[in-house]
């Protein structure tokens, strides 16, 4: 006979595997500290190509005015306010990479460890029934 019980769970546990469980689980096959730090290399990269375009679409949104600037530029002071900027703004970038990725690896563990207390317990409830269980891999 069916369980209800056992269906509920393995439904469960088959959503969370089809939906969020993939994201979880490659996140989880590193050290937090690793996947911390790959996210924030790939922020690093990602913030540098959008100060690069907010740089310009300024600069075409200023064009009028920036002509008057360019004639009177001082091209080591805008440089250095360029630079400080642009290291301003990835700081706080990386910061913000920081706080959302260790958050989020910190839920994944959690969900993961939800997910296989769940699995113990359609495991448990498979042998109170006396269905053995299915060990193997299919092959897709």
């Amino acid at each position: 006979m069916i369980s209800k019980e056992r269906v509920r769970n393995m439904t469960k546990l088959a959503v969370y595997d089809a939906g969020e469980g993939r994201r979880t689980e490659k996140m989880t096959q590193y050290f937090r500290r690793d996947y911390v730090a790959m996210e924030m290399i790939k922020s690093f990269f990602g913030g540098t190509i959008a100060y690069g375009l907010l740089l310009f679409l300024w600069v075409i949104y200023e064009m009028e005015t920036l002509e008057d600037f360019f004639a009177e530029l001082d091209v080591t002071g805008f440089t250095v306010v360029a630079v400080l900027v642009y290291v301003l703004f990835i700081v706080l970038f990386l910061l913000i990479t920081y706080i959302v990725y260790n958050k989020r690896y910190t839920a994944g563990r959690k969900q993961l460890k939800q997910y296989y207390r769940g699995l113990r317990k359609v495991h448990a409830l498979l042998d109170q029934e006396g269905i053995p269980r299915r060990t193997e891999k299919r092959e897709e």
